[in-house]
């Protein structure tokens, strides 16, 4: 898969719901993680190559609005093309928020027994891609909303943060995004790259590693090594949820 590199991006907001302590985590599995150690990356996905139709989605009175804008000439595209450009154009990273790990996560997200959950904080997120351009990111904890209902939603200070918003299915998901908005700028050739990846300093920015509840021993002692190896500190630990009960 073909993806552009972001060097640098200025956090801008921090959405007020977050707290610095906040935690963080992000599932792999075995080959996302080792690809994590090797390269110290982030990925953030174009909006439009998620799965869920209610991506980006406006409610009824953000489309009227949107269209009166376009017919007295306030803005140059008309809806559909709007909303087009707008998923083109935003790349996300997603953390699932949660003090503790979760065993639907780690079954949804996992997708084997050998898989991880790299932990991190709000605040170490935050300063880790602080400093790093010429986008604005944001950093915002996502709220569930029934798109059909035409609930109001805070969609300033610009219609990017309509990607703070998914539909209740997802609640679960407990989800934080970082998101950068590339809307602003040209539509350079890395625009039509199903994503981007972050250089970033994996020490820094992790938290722990936590292995997941069903992985075998041998895969453990492999996941310590390499962190050893590839110079990551933090602690790594197994899932509580492998613990048996008293």
């Amino acid at each position: 898969m073909d993806t552009a590199v972001v060097n640098s991006m200025p956090v801008q907001n921090v959405g007020e719901q977050l707290r610095r302590d906040t935690v963080l985590w992000r599932y792999l599995d075995a080959a996302k993680l080792f690809d994590f150690f090797e390269n110290s990356t982030l990925f953030f996905c174009r909006a439009d190559h998620f799965s869920d139709k209610f991506e980006g989605a406006f409610t009824p009175s953000l489309r009227a609005q949107i269209s009166e804008a376009h017919a007295r000439g306030e803005i140059d595209y008309d809806y559909e093309q709007f909303k087009r450009r707008m998923r083109e154009s935003v790349f996300i990273n997603c953390w699932h928020r949660n003090q503790d790990d979760s065993a639907a996560m780690w079954a949804l997200y996992g997708k084997s027994e050998c898989a991880v959950a790299l932990t991190t904080t709000v605040g170490q997120l935050a300063d880790i891609v602080e400093g790093i351009a010429e986008h604005r990111i944001s950093i915002a904890r996502v709220e569930y909303v029934k798109h059909w209902s035409d609930p109001k939603l805070d969609v300033s200070p610009d219609y990017t943060r309509i990607f703070a918003y998914k539909t209740k299915a997802y609640e679960y998901e407990k989800e934080v995004r970082v998101i950068i908005d590339r809307t602003r700028g040209p539509a350079g050739p890395d625009l039509r790259q199903p994503g981007i990846v972050v250089p970033i300093d994996a020490d820094r920015l992790l938290r722990s590693i936590v292995i997941s509840p069903d992985a075998p021993p041998w895969f453990e002692n492999l996941v310590r090594q390499s962190a050893r190896r590839y110079g990551i500190r933090v602690p790594v630990r197994r899932s509580k949820l492998a613990t048996d009960p008293i």
